[in-house]
């Protein structure tokens, strides 16, 4: 079999060569990102935040997850006593209670 035949048979479809077009500036965006966006997470951790329905005494700890590039807001995670973690609404007039007293302590 002469190399001009072997050639023709590994030539690539068209198909094949429109899902790697397809495909190209995703590997771009991903390989091209700065070090410092790729050794986290970059989204919110509070998608959806409670304003009222959790009493301070079950609050074990509060988490305050500052602003950044990740996340535009600040976040407020609290986990409860029995373990699970919820996202607080930090403009809830409730919660800004519980944020100032642990201030003053």
């Amino acid at each position: 079999m002469s190399a001009a035949v072997m050639f023709r048979s590994l030539r690539p479809s068209p198909e094949l060569l429109l899902l790697v077009l397809l495909f190209l500036p995703a590997v771009v965006a991903v390989t091209s990102a700065s070090p410092e966006e790729s050794d986290g997470d970059l989204s919110c951790v509070c998608v959806k935040t409670i304003s009222s329905g959790i009493h301070p005494k079950h609050i074990t700890s509060l988490e305050v997850i500052k602003a950044g590039r990740h996340c535009a807001v600040p976040q407020l995670l609290a986990t409860l006593k029995n373990g699970r973690k919820v996202c607080l609404d930090r403009q809830a007039p409730l919660y800004k209670k519980v944020i100032r007293k642990i201030l003053e302590s």
